[in-house]
């Protein structure tokens, strides 16, 4: 928990940091306006103050952020890594294939197959195409997580790439969701793959 913990906290410094000097510079030039000759001790008083304000925002999202990340990961059999706190995950592999296997057949394979593991659960198909994947996963996570699969065949492998990001865009932190939905998926989609190509292995 402490490694996420300080990943989380790393990917909020810049918002935090943004915090910080918009307080500084808030309360330097209300002890200015008060008296201006004051200017260097309102200066310091502000930056000090900023400071503060930036380290507790920081310290306050990634406590939220870890407790949400470790009660997903535990409730779902998954140990917390310091990776939970990346938003996007991605992941990739490639598999031998029968020539002749085409991406759609590896594709319903692979929707089969997570649509019979309990977690995460599917909410949503938005797109399933020739080779293309993407889920919505809501349920028992701290934040929906879109999650896509891309597969591409040649000859005899296949290429799986795998993105699992916040449905919000502009989430810096998700709770650990993110990493949790690719976490779970990615032995499903692999032995999906693995079975539809008779049991040839991963690489």
């Amino acid at each position: 928990m402490l490694r996420y913990w300080i990943a989380a906290v790393r990917r909020t410094a810049v918002a935090a940091a943004s915090v910080a000097v918009v307080v500084g510079a808030a309360m330097a030039g209300v002890l200015i306006s008060e008296d201006t000759d004051v200017w260097s001790a309102a200066l310091l008083q502000g930056a000090l103050a900023g400071l503060l304000a930036g380290v507790v925002l920081s310290a306050a999202v990634a406590t939220s952020s870890t407790w949400h990340a470790w009660r997903t990961a535990s409730r779902h059999g998954l140990s917390l890594a310091a990776e939970a706190a990346a938003v996007p995950c991605t992941a990739e592999f490639r598999t031998p294939v029968p020539a002749g296997t085409t991406a759609y057949q590896l594709t319903d394979s692979v929707l089969h197959a997570l649509k019979k593991v309990p977690f995460p659960r599917i909410d949503e198909v938005e797109e399933f195409t020739r080779g293309k994947l993407t889920l919505v996963c809501a349920t028992s996570l701290a934040l929906p997580v879109r999650l896509h699969i891309s597969i591409e065949t040649d000859r005899d492998t296949a290429t799986v790439t795998m993105d699992a990001r916040p449905v919000t865009t502009w989430k810096r932190l998700d709770g650990g969701a993110s990493w949790s939905v690719l976490t779970a998926t990615k032995p499903h989609v692999s032995k999906a793959i693995h079975h539809e190509a008779g049991g040839t292995n991963a690489t």
